[in-house]
């Protein structure tokens, strides 16, 4: 059951961290100053995802999946869960120009969910080590 929880709190994860990846792209984008730049940067981007981005990215996902079947690693994978929830939520807060209105609140209840998932199967599937005391 568990596992299957974390695939969910993955699977709930994607649209911030998609969102928060295209606005830190387009702003390194519009950062160039003309529109030729603009483009050049998008297609600069484009061509570096194309083999390695994409790859680099469903790596992650496989990895944060398989490491929630492992139990001793499932910690591990919901704090990655939530930690990446919560960056992609902090990247999208701060690049974005207009104050946050109630409409805008229902895109960030995935990554609430995935947040409170990874940090429960991060406290609850955390490493329990005893202190030994000194005798």
């Amino acid at each position: 059951m568990r596992p299957l929880l974390l695939a969910i709190g993955v699977l709930c994860l994607l649209p911030s961290v998609l969102l928060a990846s295209a606005f830190l792209a387009l702003g390194h984008a519009i950062a160039a100053g003309t529109l030729l730049g603009f483009f050049e940067q998008l297609l600069v981007m484009a061509i570096w995802l194309m083999p390695w981005g994409l790859l680099a990215g469903f790596a992650v996902f496989l990895a944060l999946l398989s490491a929630g079947f492992s139990q001793r690693l499932r910690w591990l994978a919901g704090s990655c869960v939530a930690a990446f929830a919560i960056g992609s939520v902090a990247v999208i807060l701060a690049l974005d120009s207009q104050p946050l209105s109630s409409d805008q609140l229902t895109f960030f209840v995935p990554a609430l969910v995935s947040t409170s998932i990874g940090l429960w199967l991060a406290v609850s599937e955390g490493p329990r080590t005893k202190i030994a005391r000194p005798t």
